[in-house]
């Protein structure tokens, strides 16, 4: 089998397979011409997965076979490995005061002055001139991270440049990936980067996806992208396209080394030809698509060598990593795609498949809709015009293809994990959004929906949510996402879903993405929005958790350089309305009905006040169906090994103690000794009502259930 292969660029021109090495060569040579002491910005364009990664490697190769005292100091930065941190602009000047001083004794005096320069401005740098007004906002924001004495910026910066032009070094500071970042953090990169280009004797090479970055920057500044890259980017240069030629061969000499024990006689290399001209070629683009394809390929056929058609198996493959939602639709379709032509078709049933058909085909990117049509074609007969009878399942078989309808199955038994949440149901999903009723009902079937193990298929869609709320979840719909969320995430709490002690649980799945989603907000925005999810949402469970977390981050910003998406106040805002929630499901029934509901009584009794939560609770039990319930609510189960015996033991756990700030312990077990003396607990409610009065009758004993249970004996 062959070995997986790493998505990392070359770093030696030797070893170019898409003829980058010239290009690099000659952008290293125009670096190294450069006779100005003027700071300059370079930028190098190029969609993502097009080598510009490996041309950066190829620059300083190049730039490196210099003569020691003509080769320029190289500063790498990758933003995104500081992603999240919400300064970039530290990040940045930090690595310039980590590189630079070790580089040449010329620079050592300029690791206190970066230090003192990163201080001062790593967070204040004036964006209201490149950012419509909102950078004013983002920089008292950051600000507050430092709360040294100010110092005198611009005579700091001045003695960095005088430093920088009388070293007479060339320093080129190379930045990649910087269209992996958040549309925010891209903003502040540029912005930084835009502050800091005057610096003489400094060159930076930025790589990055134009079109990326001028989204983003239009989505936070409003400014046009484009025209705002012209006011930083001197000198653009666009990545040369990949020669086709290079492109076919470094594919085909993958594929030879996936595919090398394919037995003898099931590649038909005129079939290969056909197909892979029709349409596989249209997919393969830039150099990372082979990487992505050929990894895939050697993961899934493997598994199925020898059973199936090797060129069938690539195309589907290839429709697989490309084009997901077309592979979906025929994974799920057998009956409409394998198979000979249908006999005796009516014309009602004709204009059915062709409606299906016409479905599919129109969703296709139509960069790629000729070349994939045709390639169906190949794969399914009957797609095609002609009209293929039963006298082809033979060949098809022998040949084993993957239009025959006994061995479609086996094409697709690696592709998805039994029960799993399908990547078009996911993308439903996202897209219901539009329409909150329908999202919450689709979260609420999740819900009812089972994988073989039991677990809920809500559990794995709020899982997969983290991978849609950067980009896919639109900016205006995030409101009433993080809303419906709040507004049904109590409804997804299913004992079912929480594997063990360290599972997280669907409380904190529901709140992961609502927390993301706040940070792609303003932040004049997010009290708004929360002030509204928590007003008139139910889900006072998953509120109650997202509140305490927003609170923890608000006291670290207090003390420390933590950023917190909700000032101190505005967290004790909502913990007021939070409050207000839950009063007014105070009553028995609805209070007795809330799930983990010692961890609403302990928030409502440390935000709120602990008479009402206790007055509450005694209420709530005065029936003992209230009691019963309220036992069973608190009632806990641990597992353990016991000593000696490899069994595991589920023990269940109801300290009296537990519930000592909400009710009477002592008059509880009084009225569980006479209901038991009289007869004998309900079925539903036995377990916790009898390991509340064993561990009651612990503590009577001067016996500590919690170091009891602590150990096996």
């Amino acid at each position: 089998m062959s070995s997986l292969s790493g998505d990392r660029p070359s770093s030696d021109p030797e070893e170019d397979l898409f003829g980058h090495a010239p290009f690099a060569s000659s952008l290293a040579n125009s670096i190294h011409n450069y006779a100005s002491k003027e700071g300059l910005v370079l930028a190098l364009y190029g969609p993502w997965g097009s080598g510009k990664s490996t041309v950066l490697c190829y620059v300083r190769h190049y730039l490196g076979q210099r003569p020691a005292e003509q080769q320029a100091v190289i500063v790498t930065f990758n933003p995104w490995w500081f992603s999240g941190q919400e300064n970039l602009a530290r990040a940045f000047l930090g690595q310039l005061q980590a590189v630079l001083p070790s580089k040449s004794d010329k620079f050592k005096k300029l690791g206190g002055l970066l230090g003192d320069f990163a201080e001062s401005i790593g967070g204040l740098i004036d964006l209201s001139g490149v950012t419509g007004g909102a950078g004013g906002k983002v920089g008292k924001l950051i600000g507050r991270l430092g709360k040294s004495k100010p110092k005198d910026v611009p005579a700091i910066k001045s003695k960095i440049s005088k430093i920088l032009d009388d070293a007479g070094k060339r320093i080129l500071v190379v930045v990649d990936d910087i269209d992996r970042l958040a549309p925010e953090e891209t903003r502040q990169l540029f912005t930084v980067i835009k502050a800091l280009g005057d610096f003489p004797n400094v060159i930076y090479l930025l790589a990055f996806d134009r079109e990326v970055a001028s989204r983003a920057i239009e989505q936070q500044s409003g400014l046009p992208g484009e025209r705002y890259l012209e006011k930083i980017v001197q000198v653009p240069f666009e990545i040369p396209p990949v020669d086709r030629v290079a492109l076919r061969a470094a594919l085909f000499k993958r594929l030879d080394e996936i595919l090398i024990e394919t037995p003898d006689g099931l590649f038909d290399k005129s079939y290969w030809v056909n197909t892979f001209n029709d349409g596989i070629d249209t997919l393969i683009q830039v150099p990372r698509d082979i990487v992505r394809f050929s990894n895939t390929l050697a993961v899934t056929y493997p598994a199925v060598q020898g059973e199936v058609n090797p060129v069938d198996f690539i195309a589907l493959e290839a429709l697989r990593v490309f084009i997901p939602n077309l592979y979906d639709t025929i994974r799920a379709n057998s009956e409409k795609f394998a198979g000979h032509t249908p006999n005796g078709r009516s014309q009602a049933d004709r204009q059915v498949e062709e409606n299906f058909y016409n479905g599919w085909s129109g969703d296709l990117p139509g960069k790629w809709r000729d070349g994939v049509e045709a390639l169906m074609g190949r794969l399914f007969p009957r797609l095609g015009s002609m009209e293929y009878g039963a006298e082809w399942l033979g060949e098809w078989r022998k040949d084993l293809r993957v239009c025959h309808p006994d061995l479609f199955p086996i094409y697709f038994r690696l592709s998805l994990p039994s029960g799993a949440v399908s990547r078009s149901r996911m993308v439903e999903f996202i897209e219901s959004i539009g329409d909150p009723d329908v999202f919450k009902a689709h979260l609420i079937q999740a819900k009812a929906d089972r994988r073989p193990d039991g677990i809920s298929m809500a559990r794995e869609i709020l899982e997969r949510l983290m991978d849609y709320v950067q980009e896919d979840i639109p900016l205006d719909r995030v409101p009433s996402f993080i809303e419906a969320l709040l507004d049904v995430g109590d409804l997804l709490i299913d004992p079912a879903d929480e594997r063990g002690m360290f599972d997280l649980g669907n409380v904190s799945r529901v709140s992961r993405p609502v927390y993301h989603l706040l940070k792609r907000l303003d932040a004049e925005q997010r009290f708004g929005v929360m002030e509204a999810a928590i007003g008139n949402g139910r889900a006072v469970a998953c509120q109650r958790y997202l509140i305490r977390a927003l609170d923890e981050e608000a006291s670290k910003a207090a003390d420390s350089s933590v950023v917190s998406l909700l000032e101190a106040a505005e967290v004790e805002l909502l913990k007021s309305i939070w409050i207000e929630r839950i009063r007014g499901n105070s009553k028995e029934s609805e209070l007795l009905d809330q799930k983990e509901l010692p961890g609403i009584l302990a928030a409502w009794r440390l935000w709120g006040g602990e008479e009402e939560v206790r007055e509450c609770c005694t209420r709530a039990i005065e029936a003992d169906q209230g009691l019963f319930e309220l036992l069973n609510k608190f009632l806990q189960h641990t597992t353990s090994q016991t000593v000696g015996d490899w069994a595991v033991r589920r023990q269940p756990r109801l300290n009296p103690a537990w519930l000592e700030q909400y009710i009477d312990t002592e008059a509880c077990a009084r009225r569980l000794y006479a209901i038991r003396e009289n007869q004998p607990f309900p079925e539903w409610a036995s377990e916790a009502a009898t390991q509340f009065l064993t561990e009651y009758e612990m503590i009577n004993s001067g016996i500590d259930p919690e170091g009891i249970y602590a150990f096996d004996e």
